[in-house]
């Protein structure tokens, strides 16, 4: 909330203000995780590692509509683990905290909000190329990732921020948790609240819809779509339904820890829940995405000279969909990642 921290300093100093209470009134001992925090600060750094070389793979193909919608989802646990090592708590870092937390949730919910986009565009590419065409073609998808960026920037300026605590090693719109228990009468953000179950009955239906669509269009086309098609369809199903899934539980989590008191591993569970919704895709990229481990591994051939070159094989094709290699040549496949035989 950027707005009532530069605008409404009478707001920000009621709320926010550390004279209610002592930081060591609680011992630090009680708010320092070492182990918890080492672990997530070694976490987001791997996965913040391996974004690097996907995110120049998935650059080399945003003639892809499902590509551009993944550059979207980048964030990691390396602030977590730090302020989970010290022992932090809002009072400890007020203003660090405070545009952090912002920051987050602002991450947050644009990261969900593009999440939907691809569930929508998945669906729209399998269903109707023409529609597909029309809607997310080109330049057209710029148009359509506008809408996380701005709907981003509201929360980080308009929308109460997150605090850490390293009490639970989580993230809460109470800066006093802890010490002052409010249980979502003072604290609280009733769009993060709506999001979060839209998030939740969003993205399940949606891709419940996906996988009806995708095996009745696989019944219906069996003896005409190739075994190549159909697997790339498959593999972008698991692919999307995983980072998804991962969001739905986070979201899920985090609107029940913000009204009532949970169990320190339900805290932590939708704390490492919400770094994976953020440190995953590049591991799931890499893990099952031919079209990124293809171009990283020849990015390490060029760097590590002792590293093989991967085979050519005529069958390669990128998994989001596409022409078999010779009707693309050195592209990912069209703006419809579907495949050509699917109508």
């Amino acid at each position: 909330m950027a707005y009532v921290y530069f605008f409404r300093p009478d707001i920000y100093h009621e709320r926010y203000n550390c004279s209610a209470y002592n930081v060591t009134d609680i011992p630090l001992e009680n708010r320092q995780h070492i182990a918890i925090g080492a672990i997530f600060l070694s976490c987001g750094l791997f996965m913040e590692f391996l974004y690097f070389p996907c995110m120049i793979a998935i650059r080399k193909h945003m003639d892809s509509t499902c590509f551009k919608f993944m550059m979207c989802l980048v964030v990691n646990a390396i602030i977590t683990g730090w302020l989970s090592i010290v022992g932090a708590v809002y009072c400890t870092y007020p203003r660090f905290i405070y545009f952090a937390g912002s920051a987050g949730l602002a991450l947050w919910g644009c990261e969900t909000v593009a999440e939907m986009i691809l569930a929508i565009n998945r669906c729209i590419e399998l269903s109707s190329r023409t529609w597909a065409e029309f809607l997310f073609h080109g330049k057209r998808t710029y148009i359509w990732m506008i809408v996380p960026t701005v709907y981003g920037l509201w929360f980080f300026i308009f929308e109460m921020p997150i605090h850490f605590s390293g009490i639970f090693v989580s993230w809460f719109f109470n800066p006093h948790v802890g010490y002052l228990d409010d249980f979502g009468k003072k604290y609280y953000s009733h769009l993060h609240t709506v999001h979060n179950y839209f998030v939740i009955v969003m993205l399940s239906s949606t891709y419940f819809t996906f996988a009806t669509i995708l095996s009745l269009k696989t019944m219906k086309h069996k003896i005409s779509t190739s075994a190549q098609t159909s697997r790339a369809q498959k593999m972008t199903f698991v692919q999307v339904i995983l980072i998804s899934s991962i969001n739905a539980v986070a979201a899920a989590i985090y609107v029940y820890m913000q009204f009532a008191r949970i169990s320190e591993v339900l805290i932590l569970t939708g704390q490492f829940t919400w770094m994976l919704a953020h440190g995953m895709p590049p591991v799931i990229y890499l893990a099952l995405n031919k079209t990124v481990r293809r171009d990283v591994y020849r990015m390490c051939v060029r760097v590590i000279p002792c590293v093989n070159p991967p085979p050519l094989h005529s069958s390669i094709a990128s998994v989001a969909g596409g022409l078999p290699p010779s009707n693309t040549r050195n592209r990912v496949g069209p703006s419809s990642n579907v495949g050509p035989s699917i109508h």
